[in-house]
């Protein structure tokens, strides 16, 4: 039986390798001569693409398994840290549940040695925003029901976390907000630590400003605002703002949240305590 020559098939290996070598040297000759906005061009440049591309998948799978098992290790470890996180507020939560409840179960029994009456249960309605009307001097947000929903004038509008404004006007199916950061927007406020009062104004800035605070107030940085329901228009106790003081000592206001952005807002549905008639009112009258 008659061995394989050697010779013979390195001779067309070698003429294979040729081949191949003198098919690249004329692509390269031709993409040279022809113009590079020239159709062909790019027909040819697609082509090799074309002709590639599953080879350069094949050969980039190694890669991305690796990027895979990468990420898949470093989200695993993002989410045993988160997890330790939730478990540690999980308990913070639980403390301060059991707390506030204590805390209303010793509100009502000294409710009931003072016979004090007790406040109505705050009715709320989900509203979305429809509109942002901020500019240098407006500062209001237009939102999806008004009437057909209960909303009236006056009425507190809140956000994911405290107070952002009130009700100024509504119609058969759309209110307007006027935001604590207006200049027309004066609510009144206290302390919680403190029970000192004042009154929390809109200055066009991102920020509002306590005014008419006592000279003798004594105002800490994190002091918790909470609207006072003086006036009788908006219901006590509802979050407005942080107090901070600043390096220099200067005292400012946080509000709990962010006024721009946001989708949607809680609107309170309360009504506005009327005020008592005045001393001519009740006067008898004696012109007859």
């Amino acid at each position: 039986m008659a061995k394989p020559s050697i010779g013979g098939t390195e001779t067309r290996l070698i003429s294979v390798a040729g081949i191949a070598a003198l098919c690249l040297v004329a692509g390269f000759l031709v993409l040279a001569i022809i113009p590079k906005d020239d159709p062909r061009v790019s027909a040819v440049r697609q082509l090799v693409f074309d002709l590639t591309s599953p080879m350069l998948e094949l050969a980039g799978r190694p890669a991305q398994a690796v990027e895979d098992i990468g990420n898949y290790f470093t989200t695993l470890g993002d989410v045993r840290n988160r997890n330790r996180e939730l478990e540690r507020q999980n308990i913070e939560l639980r403390e301060r549940i059991n707390e506030l409840t204590r805390a209303e179960f010793l509100m009502q029994q000294y409710r009931g040695l003072l016979n004090l009456p007790s406040e109505p249960d705050l009715q709320m309605v989900n509203a979305r925003v429809i509109a942002d009307l901020n500019s240098p001097f407006v500062h209001t947000l237009v939102t999806k029901g008004g009437r057909d929903r209960g909303i009236a004038p006056g009425q507190a509008a809140m956000g994911p976390n405290g107070l952002i404004g009130r009700v100024i006007s509504s119609g058969s199916n759309s209110s307007r907000i006027l935001l604590l950061t207006d200049f027309n927007s004066h609510i009144p406020v206290v302390a919680l630590s403190s029970d000192v009062q004042a009154i929390l104004s809109g200055t066009n800035r991102p920020q509002p400003e306590l005014q008419f605070l006592p000279r003798q107030a004594e105002l800490k940085d994190g002091d918790l605002l909470v609207t006072s329901g003086r006036g009788g228009q908006i219901p006590v106790g509802l979050p407005v703002a942080l107090v901070r003081r600043n390096e220099d000592g200067k005292l400012t206001v946080q509000l709990l949240d962010d006024l721009q952005g946001l989708n949607y807002v809680r609107l309170v549905l309360s009504q506005a305590t009327k005020a008592p008639p005045s001393e001519l009112q009740l006067a008898p009258d004696i012109s007859q």
